[in-house]
């Protein structure tokens, strides 16, 4: 064949070719280009609500609502607003959390401003706290603190407590490991822990099932100003309890 010939078949060969694979990548790209809003885009401004206990019906203070690239912090009404509120695949979920409570997940796919939502979340166990003149409150388990003051140094808190048992031996306990703290708690010399000074002594009895004095290592430190901190379930409020004041510490 002649060779002017042949470049013509091949030019009119790639042309054909061309045409038939130009339209396939352009629908893959039209198909890329719709994926992000296959779920439809929510427009929402404004979302606002109350977040209840579920159990008690009473307004939850302090809890964070968030969702949509916007997050509140309830009030004392527990009332939360959300605004300018962006969608992933046409929904927005908006997340309550607070120590206290179960994290709960609602989920909005309808657009525009909702108003007047309510939320129930569900209380988890507290920690029962009395005081040595009989006066009671609850504690959110998860906020549970063992704490001191430090001089120039500020404030130092764990979950949880360095102990030393009568016979002089040193444990860790932590506060998931407590059931029972019998206070309160009272200065003491005890020389196998604290051969050179006083201590401060409690009743502790763990979810093992043993029961038995305990004395703070810190104590033997100097540091006698050891608090029991956590927030309180019904106002939010968090609380630095000297254990030398408090009777009883009963965990969930």
């Amino acid at each position: 064949m002649h060779p002017d010939k042949l470049r013509r078949l091949m030019s009119v060969a790639l042309a054909a070719s061309f045409l038939i694979t130009v339209p396939t990548f352009a629908a893959g790209k039209r198909r890329a280009a719709a994926h992000p809003s296959a779920g439809g885009q929510l427009k929402i401004a404004l979302v606002s609500g109350t977040i209840l206990d579920n159990v008690t019906g009473a307004p939850v203070i302090a809890a964070r609502v968030e969702g949509g690239g916007d997050s509140d912090v309830t009030d004392k009404d527990g009332k939360f607003d959300l605004k300018n509120l962006e969608s992933f695949q046409g929904r927005i979920d908006i997340d309550v959390t607070r120590s206290g409570y179960s994290t709960k997940r609602t989920t909005l796919t309808t657009s525009g401003n909702q108003t007047g939502l309510t939320i129930r979340v569900d209380p988890t166990a507290t920690v029962r706290v009395r005081r040595v003149d009989n006066s009671t409150f609850d504690l959110d388990f998860e906020s549970i603190l063992f704490g001191y003051p430090v001089a120039f140094s500020g404030y130092r808190s764990a979950e949880f407590e360095e102990f030393c048992k009568a016979d002089g031996t040193s444990v860790t306990i932590d506060r998931s490991q407590i059931k029972r703290i019998t206070g309160p708690a009272v200065e003491v010399n005890h020389a196998a822990c604290c051969p050179n000074s006083p201590t401060m002594k409690v009743n502790v009895e763990l979810k093992s099932g043993e029961k038995t004095d305990m004395y703070f290592v810190d104590a033997c430190h100097g540091f006698f100003n050891i608090d029991l901190i956590g927030r309180e379930h019904v106002n939010a409020k968090f609380q630095y309890l000297p254990l030398s004041q408090i009777a009883e510490i009963i965990f969930p």
